[in-house]
């Protein structure tokens, strides 16, 4: 269930204004002030020694609720998108978030999911609500997971920064995304999309099946600015989305930042 033109649109402008905090279309970070944190501390997501108020189980919760209700709750009202566009709908034709010329594209769209969910309800009707759960919700919510996660994973770390529009240029927010690698037997099932995302940004139009080799070469010619984690990205779900909270307010190159105050060890107290 996805609009196809709609989304089409928006992730051109993403790949178009990656990492942009103005024009980007998903994963901008949110600033310190808009999540009403001030008066909070701002300690740098790479700081890893630190102590939050919340519990993990808050976090494991928060990215239980993103991993499967991300994709619509975007699609929806726009969550995680620009600030110009908070609150716009993908579903909508005169939306802020499309072009006039654009508009019977998105209602093409529309039409396209009204006839597949009817054709869901028929289904409930005939096999019961259950049967439909079973073999297209189920589904549906894991393709929400990896969907979100991926994406999730390929724009938010400690080590990617985010521009403003004086500092930002294309190349610049090409590269700031992290391959990463899953295991051998899902990035077969993902089509490497995880590990070659690099590639994707960088040569946006390149036909997927040659991704893998796109990116050998991009590794050996950028070198220490081609991003890469093996960290198991379950793991990596759960730390990035409790480390990389919010970004300053203003500046020219922004990271990650968060609430947790920084532990100080015996050692350093005895120092002092």
């Amino acid at each position: 269930m996805v609009p196809f033109y709609s989304w089409k649109y928006t992730h051109s402008q993403h790949h178009k204004n990656t990492n942009n905090m103005t024009r980007d279309e998903v994963f901008v970070p949110r600033t310190k002030s808009f999540r009403g944190l001030q008066d909070k501390p701002s300690t740098p997501s790479w700081i890893t020694e630190t102590l939050f108020e919340e519990a993990p189980a808050y976090h494991l919760f928060k990215v239980v609720l993103q991993s499967l209700f991300g994709w619509p709750s975007y699609l929806i009202r726009n969550a995680s998108g620009p600030k110009y566009a908070r609150g716009a709908s993908h579903f909508s034709p005169n939306s802020v978030l499309f072009k006039p010329e654009t508009f019977w594209n998105i209602v093409i769209s529309d039409i396209g999911l009204l006839i597949t969910g009817s054709v869901l309800a028929y289904y409930s009707f005939m096999y019961s609500a259950a049967t439909v759960i079973c073999y297209y919700g189920i589904p549906y919510l894991v393709v929400n997971f990896f969907l979100v996660t991926i994406t999730f994973l390929q724009h938010t770390d400690a080590i990617v920064p985010h521009y403003s529009d004086d500092s930002w240029n294309f190349i610049r927010g090409a590269l700031c995304t992290v391959d990463r690698d899953y295991g051998w037997i899902l990035n077969v099932c993902l089509h490497h999309i995880n590990d070659t995302h690099v590639a994707h940004h960088v040569f946006s139009q390149m036909p997927h099946y040659h991704a893998q080799e796109a990116t050998e070469h991009l590794k050996k010619k950028l070198g220490k600015y081609y991003y890469y984690d093996d960290t198991n990205f379950l793991y990596a779900l759960y730390h990035n989305y409790r480390h990389c909270q919010f970004v300053e307010d203003s500046g020219d190159v922004l990271f990650f930042r968060n609430t947790s105050v920084p532990v100080v060890s015996v050692t350093d107290t005895k120092k002092d």
